[in-house]
């Protein structure tokens, strides 16, 4: 071979290294899929908005003010016992993961809402987020008292699994209520 295709072999084998280690390296970036919330368009970043309370429906749905319009909230990543759901009875702990939900909320200040990157509403039409109360996660404080735990766990939105499964964690090994 002459020095002129060796140097194009080279070059080339060079160049797909460099781009295979560039798209290792950059594969991470969000897509964000917006949707219209209440008029708002909702990327699905960090941004948290603020809402007022206007009902608690039980441990993991809420329905509060948001772009001064009713917005019913299906929290992210977790699931409580029932408690108003037509057909089924109430199931144990059901009354405490509401009664939880509803006393972090109301002593809030501020709540607000945060959306993931990809599904914001469920087939039912609720708004799925994380909740935060005075700029703490409701969803994290039920699965540590043991009153959730995590489901409907759908990727990509997961930005706060892991923390979350440490919390569930806290309360399966401290046995707190559903762990008993």
């Amino acid at each position: 071979m002459n020095k002129k295709k060796v140097f194009i072999i080279f070059f080339l084998g060079f160049t797909i290294l460099i781009f295979g280690i560039f798209a290792l390296f950059n594969n991470k970036k969000e897509v964000y899929h917006i949707s219209n919330i209440n008029g708002i368009q909702i990327k699905g970043d960090t941004t948290r908005y603020p809402v007022k309370l206007l009902e608690k429906i039980d441990g993991d749905t809420i329905i509060v003010i948001f772009n001064n319009k009713e917005l019913k909230v299906r929290y992210l990543l977790i699931d409580t016992p029932e408690t108003v759901k037509p057909g089924t009875p109430v199931q144990k702990y059901g009354p405490e993961a509401s009664n939880l939900n509803g006393e972090i909320l109301k002593k809030a200040k501020k709540i607000e809402l945060e959306f993931d990157i990809y599904e914001k509403q469920d087939k039912y039409h609720r708004a799925l987020c994380y909740v935060y109360a005075d700029g703490k996660s409701v969803q994290e404080q039920l699965l540590t008292a043991g009153l959730a735990e995590i489901k409907y766990i759908k990727e990509p939105d997961t930005r706060y699994l892991k923390i979350f499964k440490k919390a569930q964690g806290v309360a399966k090994s401290n046995k707190r209520n559903l762990w008993a």
